[in-house]
């Protein structure tokens, strides 16, 4: 097993993954039209595009958010297995 088979895309949900993607692809837009709008002096492309890097930021801020979330259950239910485990071998 190498260091690539545990990061936390691989490991993280789906909805964490797909949200990440989203945020990561929104931001991608902000930065394109935040780079148009700079080479074509167009003021109104490069507010714009502020905004949409900042709901891309959002975004990728809410996927971190729900890759929390399901690491802190997982961990839970983790403890909560190794928990009933110890008092099995106590009780044998």
């Amino acid at each position: 097993m190498s260091w690539m088979d545990d990061n936390p895309f691989t490991t993280g949900s789906r909805t964490y993954q797909r949200v990440l993607i989203t945020g990561m692809v929104i931001l991608g837009i902000g930065f394109l039209c935040a780079i148009v709008g700079g080479l074509t002096s167009t003021r109104i492309l490069s507010l714009t595009a502020v905004w949409v890097m900042g709901a891309g930021l959002i975004t990728h801020v809410i996927a971190q958010m729900i890759r929390y979330a399901g690491r802190r259950k997982e961990l839970r239910e983790n403890l909560e297995a190794d928990r009933k485990r110890r008092q099995q071998r106590g009780k044998d």
